[in-house]
């Protein structure tokens, strides 16, 4: 697994995080959006204010990271929300689902760097081989419906004694 593997291709993606996520104007976005509403700065697939984002207001958005998931689930679905609007609720679904796995696979690659023994290893080379592969529509609502999620954050919370102090 390459560091690629998190990389935010925006140019491969259907402007998500621009569509499925609400924020609320303060110190980190210029005004209220929400969720599943266009960004008002979106046009087409591309955010028109990208290079002044920062200085027009919008921090939330250069901190975010949607670590590779936007350009995975555009490609899942080979359509976007704009061109088939019936798209958008399962294409915001299938994104905060990929989100969620993508961070899970990036913290299980962390932990290899921890002095675990080998039962938890063999634990967390299984969790990652889990989620490492093909998603699709499918097994994204399978994933959701089934807990793993949870039950991969209450096993790596057990981690904690493994911390090196």
């Amino acid at each position: 697994m390459s560091s690629a593997d998190f990389t935010s291709d925006c140019a491969n993606c259907a402007a998500l995080c621009c569509l499925a996520f609400a924020f609320d104007k303060g110190e980190r976005f210029a005004h209220d959006k929400d969720a599943g509403e266009p960004c008002k700065h979106l046009t087409q697939h591309q955010c028109a204010i990208h290079d002044d984002l920062e200085t027009r207001g919008y921090k939330g958005c250069v901190a975010y990271e949607c670590l590779g998931a936007g350009q995975r689930v555009t490609a899942m679905f080979g359509q976007s929300w704009r061109e088939v609007p019936k798209l958008t609720a399962p294409m915001i679904d299938a994104f905060r689902t990929m989100r969620d796995i993508q961070e899970l696979r990036q913290l299980l690659r962390a932990a290899k760097a921890l002095p675990l023994p080998n039962e938890k290893s063999s634990e967390r080379e299984a969790w990652l081989a889990a989620l490492d592969g093909t998603w699709t529509r499918e097994s994204l609502k399978w994933f959701d419906a089934n807990g793993t999620a949870t039950a991969i954050r209450t096993w790596m919370r057990g981690l904690a004694e493994h911390l090196v102090r």
